[in-house]
């Protein structure tokens, strides 16, 4: 989900930027100049929607998904993520920050115009950094009667229900699923020596005569 929301956001943004290029430069579009339009600030507007609106579906997601994951006794089985899991996120995290703390700086060098989009990064720096703060106690794996959960920078379920195959490559785990569908999550969220646990847990809710579990998952200890 978090991945899918960051294209959608880069992809809402060269347009963004392209149309504050073209009204900070008097730049004319099709001889129509936008720097003098009367509609310019409602497109300024409008973009800021758009960003503001993945932004708040991206910072929905996560905060939802560290809130259910917060309390242990709500799963059969949890850990929190591992401490190198939490390093990746944390330098994830800080990464998204910056880059929308320049994009907001830019914007507004451009032509401050633009504030309203600008503005949209700027809370988009504030809900990371307070993200950050707020919730690195709360990243966990843990196993429920229906799925797997994991919870960090973003949101995974991995559901029990049309599970087949499990098994490891690269540092990632991957579900598969009747119809070709694939789902996975890093393998380091789940620090080392839980894994046997993990494993045995899911062992109890998933039906083995249908799911193969791999033997690169099964070696790890």
């Amino acid at each position: 989900m978090n991945r899918s929301i960051n294209i959608l956001l880069l992809f809402f943004s060269f347009p963004a930027f392209a149309f504050i290029i073209f009204v900070a430069f008097d730049i004319h579009f099709f001889n129509i100049p936008l720097a003098e339009s009367s509609y310019k600030f409602p497109i300024f507007v409008g973009f800021a929607m758009i960003l503001l609106l993945l932004m708040i579906r991206r910072s929905t997601s996560r905060w939802v998904g560290v809130f259910m994951t917060r309390k242990p006794e709500r799963f059969i089985w949890s850990t929190p993520v591992s401490g190198e899991r939490k390093k990746q996120v944390r330098l994830f995290l800080l990464l998204e920050a910056v880059i929308a703390f320049f994009a907001m700086v830019t914007a507004l060098l451009l032509t401050t115009e633009s504030w309203p989009i600008a503005a949209v990064y700027g809370i988009m720096v504030l809900d990371q950094l307070v993200f950050l703060v707020v919730t690195q106690s709360w990243f966990r794996v843990g196993i429920t009667h229906k799925a797997v959960v994991v919870a960090d920078r973003e949101v995974r379920l991995l559901f029990f229900s049309g599970l087949r195959r499990v098994e490891t490559h690269q540092q990632t785990l991957y579900f598969e699923y009747i119809e070709d569908l694939q789902l996975f999550f890093p393998l380091n969220c789940i620090p080392d020596g839980k894994y046997g646990e993990f494993r045995a847990a899911m062992e109890e809710r998933v039906n083995r005569d249908r799911v193969f579990f791999s033997e690169g998952f099964k070696a790890l200890k």
